[in-house]
């Protein structure tokens, strides 16, 4: 008897206009109206709605340039709302894992999946099924694109949102013409090719993903090595960037904002790293993680005429992600960089030199401090526990419950969230 073995199609999944997607999900009153997401400090446009889209409103500009404009043309504006935003990304991601056989989270809105196909091979109905059940669970709208390799899907993707009697969904593994749509796909439109390789190919002639896939091999080898060939070979339909099922480990934590205001004190910028530095371990918790290297960075405003730009890095002598010791090492570090009566207008910390935590060392001739340790590791994760649970900064440790008028400034913020329980609209029924 032989037995079929149905081979499986590569999904690439993503949330429309995902930002201003979740706006409107939480605010019926801006469904279907032109919106602007701004950046940290209500600096520059970083997502549209796609009312706005076609108005023509550009993606990076300043606010304070398009203000007027915006206004006039009756323009909704939020500032952003990245609680709201990574929870409802969590959500999505939860809902697609359960109806993927393997799930690559790639970004807050995008992921890869796997399926098998189906006898009759289409899977337009499974994916219009998963589009109205994320709509129905999360409120936002999702495109699918499917093929037999990521940059496939990911060219079925940006099909589907350009093909609107395809309501979303392209499966480019099943037309019969691959050549039509590939001439449609200009070459910096394919996954993988940067600036400059997207520039390094139009000197040659190559301007779609149809003329990339057939250029000879040995060109884009010469120049691009491995890389190049892969995403060739994936245009072919042979698959060589594998479904990562599991997330890669980190290499490095990263948390910085700039400031509503310059800030010139030691203490503010103290209390600026504490906090920084509590959002860094707790993520280290979250990802399994210990670190044995910090480092602590602040400037001044690029543009000022007395740039100043501070960094110091210190080691941790056992790795760890207890945040009472990287605390510790941290404001070591602040009070080397700070500089007086420099207006601080950004700072950060990244946590480097990352391992999993299954491999801890343990100090084996102390059980005090051994008890101590694991003592510190529970309070750590029943603080973690509750901020997950209540929102972030429900309970935290005594030298970050500051006054924070340093925060990045965001005025046009919506006041729903998700996270937080005070927030959530409440509905009467008669």
């Amino acid at each position: 008897m032989q037995i079929l073995i149905m081979p499986k199609a590569i999904l690439q999944i993503d949330g429309n206009n995902f930002y201003a997607s979740c706006e409107q999900m939480i605010d019926p009153s801006i469904k279907g109206k032109a919106l602007v997401i701004l950046s940290n400090n209500d600096g520059c446009i970083i997502a549209r709605s796609s009312e706005a889209r076609k108005i023509g409103i550009p993606m990076g500009q300043p606010y304070f340039k398009l203000k007027n404009k915006l206004t006039q043309l009756n323009i909704n504006v939020r500032s952003s709302n990245y609680e709201l935003y990574g929870d409802i990304s969590n959500r999505l991601m939860q809902l697609l894992r359960k109806n993927c056989e393997g799930l690559e989270i790639y970004s807050i809105d995008e992921a890869f999946g796997t399926i098998k196909r189906p006898k009759g091979k289409s899977l337009y109905k499974w994916g219009k099924d998963l589009r109205a059940l994320v709509y129905q669970n999360i409120g936002i709208p999702i495109s699918i694109g499917i093929g037999e390799t990521k940059v496939l899907s990911k060219i079925s993707n940006h099909l589907a949102k350009q093909m609107q009697n395809n309501s979303g969904i392209f499966d480019i593994g099943i037309v019969e013409n691959k050549d039509r749509y590939l001439n449609k796909v200009k070459v910096d439109k394919v996954w993988g090719i940067g600036k400059r390789m997207s520039i390094w190919l139009r000197n040659r002639g190559i301007t779609n993903a149809l003329e990339l896939r057939n250029m000879p091999s040995n060109q884009i080898k010469e120049k691009y090595g491995v890389v190049g060939l892969r995403i060739q070979n994936e245009l072919k339909g042979n698959l060589c960037i594998p479904i990562k099922d599991r997330t890669s480990d980190r290499k490095e934590i990263c948390v910085s904002r700039s400031f509503s205001y310059p800030i010139d004190s030691l203490e503010e910028l103290n209390q600026v790293i504490i906090k920084y530095v509590l959002i860094a371990s707790a993520k280290l918790r979250k990802y399994n993680q210990l670190s044995s290297a910090i480092t602590v960075f602040t400037n001044t405003n690029t543009h000022s005429k007395n740039f100043y730009k501070g960094e110091a890095t210190g080691k941790i002598d056992i790795p760890t992600s207890d945040s009472r010791i990287i605390l510790k090492k941290s404001l070591e570090l602040t009070k080397k960089i700070f500089k007086p009566y420099r207006k601080l207008k950004k700072a950060g910390v990244i946590l480097q030199k990352l391992q999993s935590n299954q491999y801890k060392q343990k100090l084996l001739f102390n059980e005090q401090v051994i008890q101590k340790e694991f003592y510190q590791e529970r309070l750590n994760y029943i603080i973690d526990e509750i901020n997950k649970k209540n929102g972030r900064d429900t309970i935290n440790w005594g030298s970050s419950i500051i006054e924070k008028e340093w925060n990045p400034l965001r005025k046009k913020l919506s006041s729903i969230k998700t996270t937080d329980i005070d927030n959530i609209p409440i509905i009467y029924a008669n």
